[in-house]
């Protein structure tokens, strides 16, 4: 055997020395154990299907700051440039086959019983009364399925949810390609592979994912192509959210309890709003930041209230009433600072707490003082923020 290098023997004494260093902290340490479910994991690998080209996104030359170009050509009506999007979409539609087998995974999904809107549950924290008790509910989480990993979408997810019945488990996961996938669970194909479906309604990134709260049989997405696409899953067919005659960069959206009313914001720095029930209307736009806006949040209890996530670097929370006039002049009632561009602004579903993540790497909850309509820092944690998990 040969001799060890001085580099190797200095390696070897910072291991030994790392290695007491944490034995001498005490750190706690979860002893959940691993029982055998008798069962195997196995990995689903799909069959590969060709990639579609993507189309960039028209962004408004207002925005720009460019001035309109005067110079003549051809005129085509706006109705065209939609059909030709609908019928490049269509062309990636499923087979006729499993389009009829997914309808029966949907209607099996939205009869099921105790199934309510997202927006009807009431929600009660869990108190957590000690460390053993933890320990002891998390040693009892396990796989359901025999699959380590089920491949739902052809891109890198960006989002996923899970339909609100409570009783049939569908996953729907998002990609940067512009596809929509689902997961029927607990159902299985005849050759022992998992049950998936996709569609590809989008032809860009889909930024953000919701179902209406008013009705889950409704799902919407957005997108940077400019579209927000209502998916009915009733019909398993899609529909398109008027947002007028111009196009913007949407980077995520919420909707108020009764499902009639949707905020989005853009990639240049807009909050927009949209009624359903005034179709042919062009969206309200307001222009808050120089920076893209990724997110907007209501708050579950008291709707009037947004938070806005930006990469300038804070998370702002703004009273929608305020907006009464399309021109008005409105200041956030608060603007919190963050070491970095903020991703992420989300309040708890019983409105009294809201969390932000950001690019300096801590997740921070805020507690809300809802008498003077305020948000006190209660704590932030370290946590690695850069990878997309």
């Amino acid at each position: 055997m040969s001799k060890l290098s001085e580099y190797e023997k200095k390696r070897l004494e910072n291991i030994k020395a790392n290695e007491a260093l944490l034995n001498g902290l005490n750190l706690p340490t979860l002893n959940i154990k691993t029982e055998s479910t008798g069962k195997t994991l196995r990995k689903h690998t799909p069959k590969p299907t060709p990639k579609q080209p993507q189309v960039a996104t028209r962004s408004s030359a207002r925005i720009r700051g460019k001035e309109p170009d005067m110079t003549d050509t051809d005129y085509v009506e706006p109705t065209n440039k939609r059909a030709k999007y609908e019928d490049a979409e269509r062309s990636d539609a499923m087979s006729e086959e499993d389009q009829k087998k997914f309808l029966g995974v949907l209607k099996e999904t939205i009869e099921m019983p105790n199934t309510k809107p997202a927006g009807n549950k009431e929600h009660a924290p869990k108190e957590i009364k000690s460390y053993e008790s933890l320990e002891r509910a998390l040693g009892k989480l396990e796989i359901r399925h025999e699959w380590n990993t089920v491949k739902v979408t052809p891109g890198r997810i960006t989002h996923c949810l899970f339909h609100p019945s409570s009783t049939n488990m569908l996953a729907i996961a998002t990609d940067t390609e512009g596809y929509i996938g689902f997961w029927d669970v607990n159902g299985k194909e005849e050759d022992g592979e998992p049950v998936t479906y996709k569609y590809r309604p989008h032809k860009r990134t889909i930024t953000d994912i919701h179902f209406n709260p008013a009705d889950n049989t409704k799902m919407l997405s957005s997108s940077y192509d400019g579209f927000i696409r209502v998916f009915d899953l009733n019909t398993a067919q899609f529909d398109t959210l008027d947002l007028g005659s111009d196009q913007y960069p949407i980077t995520g959206f919420d909707m108020t309890q009764d499902g009639h009313c949707t905020w989005f914001t853009t990639s240049d720095g807009e909050l927009g709003f949209v009624d359903a029930r005034a179709s042919g209307k062009e969206a309200v736009i307001h222009e808050l930041k120089a920076k893209k806006i990724g997110s907007v949040h209501l708050n579950p209890v008291h709707q009037h209230l947004a938070a806005l996530s930006s990469n300038d670097r804070t998370s702002t929370l703004w009273d929608l009433r305020m907006w009464s006039k399309r021109n008005a002049k409105v200041e956030p009632l608060q603007s919190i600072e963050h070491g970095y561009s903020v991703t992420c602004s989300y309040w708890s579903p019983n409105g009294d707490m809201l969390v932000t993540t950001a690019y300096d790497s801590f997740i921070r909850l805020f507690d809300f003082n809802k008498d003077n309509k305020t948000l006190e820092l209660k704590t932030a944690i370290p946590h690695n923020c850069k990878t997309g998990r």
